[in-house]
């Protein structure tokens, strides 16, 4: 599983398909938005293989970082 996730800053449609471009951490993804039918440009989203699979909030995903960083460092 390779998660990642950016900032939505552009959205279109391509051939049919609904296309996000993607900031992730200042590298552009071009990424089918297929499965979030309610996004919008702003939102921050979690991308496995090249596709957008959930929107997440980045206050609560850097907390979830922080947490999951202090207990790696309580196992060593």
């Amino acid at each position: 599983m390779n998660l990642v996730s950016g900032q939505i800053e552009e959205i279109y449609v391509h051939e049919g398909m609904t296309i996000g471009k993607v900031n992730v951490r200042g590298a552009f993804l071009r990424v089918p938005l297929t499965f979030l039918t309610d996004a919008k440009i702003g939102d921050t989203i979690v991308i496995e293989s090249g596709v957008a699979i959930s929107k997440t909030d980045p206050e609560s995903q850097s907390k979830s970082v922080a947490t999951n960083t202090r207990r790696h460092e309580e196992d060593l």
